[in-house]
């Protein structure tokens, strides 16, 4: 019964933007279970739709918490269960975060539940008093900035540029007025793991592309090179308090010295809350996309390119499994080529009437760039920050550092591992040379013992 739990909450936190959501669907048999999740779901692509209607005016705020108090009396009607009373107490507890909270119950107690609508709401515009949109984006702002400083060098001015479309391409182009402290100091941070831009190798890929690969510690940027893009917001949000478009900088007081970070892991929870959520979007594509990354530690261009002949069976386990060559794309490395065993969750998910149902390519279409901007922002929407607790960067890329620990943690060899993710056969001197590809029958357990506990 776990799943439905676990998809009800991912999606009611994705459909209104909170950061927790606990959900109970009662104990009475999974066929309920089953049921009412179903309801949840037919409630929050209601709550999706009224949201995006009333955030871009197109109904009133009466409109909306009204629609809104009818939809929660149409799911009271139906859930009204003599045998199952349970169900009829408290279902939701939404955690806001500065002490508010949000409760949504059924016993007939309308008022309470509009007061949660509101307060909802409230949460949602409750920083509108501190930032208020200037009315002009920070490219916008930037080709003004740029104008006013006309004692600048043509090799500055260049500089900049290249300094204002990378922080764009990072944080996306917003109002000047609404951009906040902690988005700056994201950018920065995540400004600080590029590479330098005078090496070959990372040319022509772009700057989300970028963020997703491991970048050589010798060849990211230094401390140097981030100050001087720190020192370029400072001056251009001072002439934004000069020209009124804000009322204080919010470069006052940012401190940018910065620890070297890398890549977190997802924990259970996240794992499972990220498939659960991407389970009910419209782009199936991206669904299979995450779920082949949690479950088999492959990275994401390697995924993208796959096509139909890809996927084979082996004679002697009646396994099904991935060949990944360079026949489908471009490679990391040479150790990259491989045979990954599918993990029944995916089969049991129905993986494997997708990729009947495909065409050649089985992602087609799709591309990394456009991908990773999707699931930078499909992250944020389900409530699983950038940084974690320990200033680790989570990103699609986490996938492999989960399936890596998790498969390392649950006891199997590292060269079996190593064999399964594409890594190179480490710690083994001379006897690299006569070891070859494992059988698919002896990195089985790589794949299998993977697995994604709701604790």
């Amino acid at each position: 019964m776990f799943y439905f739990r676990w998809r009800v909450q991912a999606e009611l936190q994705a459909a209104l933007g909170l950061k927790e959501v606990r959900v109970s669907l009662g104990t009475s048999s999974l066929l309920v279970a089953k049921s009412r999740a179903n309801q949840w779901f037919d409630f929050v692509n209601h709550a999706k739709l009224m949201k995006n209607a009333y955030q871009f005016s197109e109904i009133s705020r009466n409109d909306y918490i009204q629609t809104m108090k009818k939809k929660i009396n149409q799911i009271q009607q139906q859930s009204s269960s003599k045998d199952d009373s349970a169900y009829q107490t408290e279902l939701i507890n939404y955690q806001l975060g500065n002490g508010k909270s949000l409760i949504i119950d059924f016993d007939g107690d309308y008022a309470k539940e509009i007061d949660a609508l509101k307060a909802f709401e409230q949460s949602q515009s409750g920083k509108s008093d501190e930032n208020k949109a200037a009315g002009i984006t920070l490219r916008q702002f930037f080709e003004e900035f740029l104008a006013y400083k006309t004692d600048l060098s043509d090799k500055m001015k260049a500089s900049y540029v290249l300094y204002i479309n990378t922080l764009v391409e990072i944080m996306g182009d917003k109002d000047i007025g609404l951009i906040e402290q902690g988005d700056v100091k994201d950018a920065l941070q995540d400004y600080l793991k590029l590479p330098k831009r005078n090496l070959g190798k990372y040319k022509g890929i772009s700057i989300l592309e970028l963020l997703e690969m491991e970048i050589d510690e010798k060849d990211k940027l230094t401390q140097k090179s981030v100050s001087q893009v720190k020192k370029l917001l400072q001056g251009i949000f001072a002439y934004a308090v000069d020209k009124k478009y804000v009322s204080s900088s919010i470069m006052n007081g940012l401190k940018t010295k910065f620890t070297s970070t890398t890549y977190a892991k997802y924990g259970d929870d996240e794992v499972l809350k990220i498939l659960c959520a991407v389970n009910n979007r419209r782009h199936i594509a991206r669904k299979w996309i995450c779920w082949l990354a949690a479950y088999t530690g492959a990275r994401r261009g390697e995924i993208i390119q796959l096509r139909k002949q890809d996927i084979k069976n082996d004679p002697k386990t009646k396994r099904d499994y991935l060949v990944i060559t360079t026949d489908a794309g471009d490679l990391k490395t040479e150790n990259a080529q491989r045979r990954v065993p599918i993990h029944k969750a995916l089969i049991d998910e129905g993986f494997l009437e997708y990729v009947e149902a495909a065409g050649d390519r089985l992602f087609d279409g799709l591309n990394a760039e456009t991908f990773t901007k999707w699931f930078a922002e499909f992250r944020e929407s389900i409530g699983i920050t950038k940084y974690d607790d320990l200033n680790k960067r989570r990103v699609f890329h986490s996938f492999r550092h989960t399936f890596i620990t998790k498969s390392r943690g649950a006891g199997v060899g590292d060269s079996l591992v190593q064999h399964v993710v594409g890594h190179e056969k480490t710690h083994f001197g001379v006897t690299n040379k006569y070891t070859h590809d494992y059988d698919l029958y002896q990195v089985l357990d790589v794949v299998d013992k993977v697995i994604f506990e709701d604790y």
